[in-house]
């Protein structure tokens, strides 16, 4: 048993060693380098955790040196995800961080049972990674996030069980006994930082790549499609040989430069995501609407009848009319004017559609702006 568990401590600080100096030359690689440099000296503090408790020279300190490895680990996890579940995630960490320093140092002091304590610590930590994975934003390799998340919980749980353990086990259970549940702890410490120096990178090289596919494809301002983007995607339906009619609405908000003038790029960069925000709610998730540029947006529709059309381009022109956006103590009102062309002809191009509809948008403008064009008749 002896010689298993010194093999164990000895794979243990090896492999820590081995993917702390990997995780570090990531770092220098810049790729996400704050990610694994967090990694890394959580690998390198474990280590060193390691190395007193087997030495014995301030072996005591050592699981408070396995505790601030386990933060660390949790830490660079909540740098790959910046949605606002993931910041509440933080500030418990850190809270938890406070917490569990304060209870391992008094254990150290007053008490046999630090390394209970220190246990129990570094489940809370593994339990906040595992929710951490819960909480990741974007499909990346959505099974292997799945089975870091049941890892890190199995890990939690294992050290939730050694706590138990070391602070009860001597009264109803064999020394040898208690030297199984650390070798299991131990073990599951190396096989998690293995996997974990596998599979990391995949994933945060991976999730790199979908930010920016993300930039490529979204426009950073209003979070609709950008311009190439929608015209990929409009490309779609135009293709389709059914002859199903569509409509591209290309929308232009009136008078911009003055509200920029007036009030600055950042008020008009606001009111440009207070529009979007508007046409994005009232368009159904089967059109495809984007940013084209500037004040300009664009909407393609598809499978609905012209007069059908006209009413949401109506009712789009009277929710932007009706919008009052604060800025500098004054009430911001803005209007939109609407071209649109409608075609069931599979043989025409987007540029086609799109300088018919930046005709009519012209002449909607010219009729003196808030206005739709070509004119239709709409039915109350």
């Amino acid at each position: 048993m002896i010689s298993l568990m010194m093999f164990l401590v000895f794979a243990s600080l090896t492999v820590n060693i081995a993917v702390g100096c990997y995780f570090f030359a990531l770092a220098k690689s810049q790729i996400e380098s704050r990610v694994f440099s967090l990694w890394a000296a959580s690998c390198f503090i474990y280590s060193l955790g390691m190395a007193f408790n087997v030495t014995g020279l301030l072996s005591d300190i050592a699981s408070l040196f396995y505790f601030v490895a386990s933060f660390l680990l949790l830490d660079g996890f909540l740098l790959l995800n910046d949605s606002a579940i993931a910041a509440r995630l933080k500030v418990m960490s850190r809270y938890a961080l406070g917490v569990g320093t304060v209870a391992i140092v008094l254990a150290i002091l007053f008490s046999r049972h630090h390394q209970a304590v220190a246990s129990f610590a570094i489940s809370t930590m593994f339990l906040l990674s595992s929710v951490s994975f819960s909480v990741q934003q974007g499909q990346t390799l959505h099974s292997v996030r799945r089975f870091f998340k049941a890892l890190l919980l199995v890990h939690a749980i294992v050290m939730v069980c050694q706590s138990g353990l070391l602070a009860f086990g001597e009264r109803v259970v064999i020394e040898s006994t208690l030297h199984e549940i650390t070798g299991v702890g131990i073990a599951a410490h190396v096989a998690l930082c293995i996997i974990t120096s596998v599979l990391l990178p995949f994933i945060v090289v991976l999730q790199q790549k979908e930010k920016w596919q993300n930039l490529a494809n979204y426009d950073g301002l209003t979070g609709l499609y950008g311009r190439r983007a929608f015209i990929r995607q409009a490309l779609e339906p135009l293709a389709q040989r059914d002859e199903s009619p569509c409509t591209l609405m290309v929308i232009d908000v009136d008078h911009f430069k003055t509200i920029n003038d007036k009030y600055g790029h950042p008020t008009g960069d606001r009111v440009l995501k207070v529009i979007a925000t508007e046409l994005r709610n009232e368009v159904e998730d089967t059109h495809i609407i984007g940013r084209l540029g500037g004040e300009e947006f664009a909407i393609l529709v598809s499978n609905v009848s012209k007069l059908e059309t006209f009413k949401l381009a109506d009712v789009l022109r009277r929710k932007v009319e009706a919008l009052e956006i604060a800025a500098d103590n004054e009430i911001i009102t803005v209007t939109i004017s609407i071209g649109m062309t409608f075609s069931s002809n599979v043989e025409e191009t987007w540029h086609t559609l799109f300088n018919r509809a930046d005709t009519e948008l012209y002449n909607a403008k010219a009729r003196g702006r808030n206005q739709i064009s070509p004119r239709l008749q709409v039915v109350a």
